[in-house]
């Protein structure tokens, strides 16, 4: 049976209001004549001593039955603030001669339980050596513990327990219960706060996921919870539980809403050009360097023309566009933004060693986002429905599927698996022959001048660190990444990778897939940086798992040097087994 979490007091020492008798009968008791429930220190544990026999209702008595030493049983009452009850252990349905006592708790104060002394108490005020409470006044609103023994602690037999409303009308208004697995509103504003303080403070490093996480915490929570469970309609799922148990239960949910709330109104490329790369709903189709001599489209020197013009220069011509740019170089970028299934073209160049170009919708001068200094600004477009995480079906939006959940963390990401297939899924192509534009399709298994499939392009997913990790001499230096929202064993695997070394002829470089399976990356490059940008690594089977942990290993072979792992990327191409 459950056990109440309720901290009391021992063998009498009891204040507060009295149910029965006068000073000198508490003065007796607390010579040690009445067995209250048991504290701990070096005592029995209340929570192995008061079992919670459930909810006790005005005008309906509750049956019991003592069979074994030290037993307390345990109601709740619910009571609204000045209600007026009376507790009575009735003779009808009580044995003869047992010697009960009755305590009453309260109210509950979130995760403090129902405190640590008693409101009233009474031995014999009731028939015989029975217990009675009459008329006690409850000015607070809550959830209060009734508490029956037996005055020794030693009684045997089966008692007869009612609540009587004195005062007319006792129950407080009904309690707001939170949907299942949802998020009560107080507790989305309290962690909301605590991301906006953060966010104002400018120190958290990470995603905002992992802030939000870190708002999602106890400490954030309990004085929220607390106010709830002492309003004058308290929550009943939450108020019944432990702190612990509603960070375990509830927060999760807690993190999905705000995470979601803020995904709403977030920009889908991120707030910077590097944040395209390793956005959650988006997937690089193809990347490639443009120059004044590449083979353009009308559409596609718009484009250009456009994109050189967030700068400072204001170009009219193709030759003036590239005449314009750090190296006379623009670095094009194919988008399918998976959370809308809508295609995106991205131009980045440099102009006076700063950042600056823009994302358009494909095959347009309509600007999606532009990007100087490195941001982005003029963000158009905000995170569909697809492609955010999720750790069961019930988190993602109607007709989309919890697809990839990795086991170490529990989350996956919403996909539409019964969205109709593009009409050139699964034929050939090649670099020279490309999947179709705008179908959200991807050539994947072509290598180096070969022949690929076009896949959907939500199969894909890239996941980065930037662990900064010394890298000792003739030691190791590891990073790991989690894969999830990808579908059951890999197609295609490509590192993003940036060490720094005097010596990179001393390194190996492996590669560990969440099965144990190791392939070389790279070993005996003789450079003053390593630096591989989205290089195919080849040796895994083809029929392994790809969601969960991904570690890549670097190890220092040769004496003499030390280096720095600066950044660990990974994109996996899956498929289905």
């Amino acid at each position: 049976m459950r056990r109440l979490r309720v901290l009391v007091l021992g063998l009498l020492g009891l204040a507060g209001v009295w149910g029965c008798g006068d000073p000198e009968g508490a003065e007796e008791a607390s010579k040690g004549a009445l067995l209250a429930p048991p504290v701990g220190a070096g005592k029995a544990d209340v929570g192995a001593r008061v079992t919670d026999q459930g909810a006790l209702a005005y005008g309906e008595a509750v049956a019991g039955e003592f069979t074994g030493d030290l037993e307390f049983h345990g109601y709740t009452l619910r009571a609204k603030a000045g209600a007026v009850v009376t507790l009575e252990v009735t003779q009808k349905g009580s044995s003869r001669n047992l010697d009960t006592s009755l305590f009453v708790y309260g109210p509950r104060n979130g995760a403090a339980g129902f405190g640590e002394t008693a409101r009233a108490f009474d031995d014999d005020a009731g028939w015989g050596r029975l217990s009675r409470i009459s008329s006690l006044r409850l000015d607070e609103a809550g959830e209060y513990l009734i508490v029956v023994g037996t005055a020794d602690g030693r009684g045997r037999g089966r008692y007869r327990l009612e609540a009587r409303c004195e005062s007319g009308e006792c129950l407080p208004p009904e309690p707001v219960t939170p949907a299942e697995g949802a998020c009560p509103e107080a507790f989305a504003a309290r962690i909301e706060g605590c991301v906006a303080d953060w966010e104002a403070d400018g120190e958290f490093q990470g995603s905002t996921r992992d802030l939000v996480e870190a708002c999602a915490d106890p400490e954030v929570i309990a004085p929220t919870l607390d106010a709830l469970c002492a309003s004058a309609a308290p929550p009943a799922d939450l108020c019944a539980r432990s702190l612990d148990e509603v960070t375990r239960e509830v927060l999760p949910a807690c993190v999905e809403a705000v995470v979601n709330q803020r995904l709403d109104g977030a920009c889908v490329f991120g707030a910077t050009w590097r944040d395209v790369f390793t956005s959650g709903a988006l997937v690089v189709l193809s990347r490639e360097v443009l120059t004044a001599g590449s083979a353009l489209s009308d559409a596609e020197v718009a484009q250009v023309i456009a994109a050189v013009g967030v700068s400072a220069w204001e170009p009219t011509t193709r030759e003036e566009a590239f005449d314009a740019v750090d190296g006379g170089e623009i670095h094009r970028v194919q988008l399918w933004d998976a959370s809308n299934r809508r295609a995106f073209t991205g131009l980045e160049y440099g102009a006076g060693e700063n950042s600056y170009g823009a994302l358009f919708e494909q095959g347009t001068t309509t600007f999606a986002a532009r990007i100087q200094d490195g941001d982005l600004y003029g963000c158009t477009v905000t995170w569909g429905a697809e492609r955010r995480d999720c750790a069961s079906d019930a988190a993602c939006a109607e007709g989309l599927r919890c697809v990839g959940v990795a086991p170490e963390i529990q989350r996956g990401r919403c996909i539409d698996l019964a969205a109709p297939a593009h009409p050139a899924q699964d034929t050939s192509c090649s670099a020279e022959a490309a999947c179709p534009a705008g179908a959200g399709l991807q050539c994947v298994g072509a290598g180096e001048g070969g022949v690929g499939s076009c896949a959907p392009a939500w199969l894909t997913g890239s996941f980065e660190v930037s662990p900064e990790q010394a890298i000792p001499d003739r030691g190791e230096a590891q990073a790991t990444v989690v894969a999830y929202g990808l579908a059951s064993v890999d197609v295609e695997v490509r590192v993003d990778l940036w060490i720094d070394h005097p010596r990179t002829a001393d390194l190996r470089v492996t590669l560990v897939n969440p099965i144990g399976a190791e392939v070389l990356v790279a070993e005996g490059v003789n450079a003053r940086e390593l630096w591989l940008d989205d290089a195919v690594v080849r040796g895994f089977s083809g029929d392994e798992p790809v969601n969960g942990v991904w570690t890549l290993r670097v190890v220092d072979g040769v004496s003499g040097q030390t280096g720095t792992l600066y950044r660990f990327g990974l994109t996996v191409t899956s498929r289905w087994d």
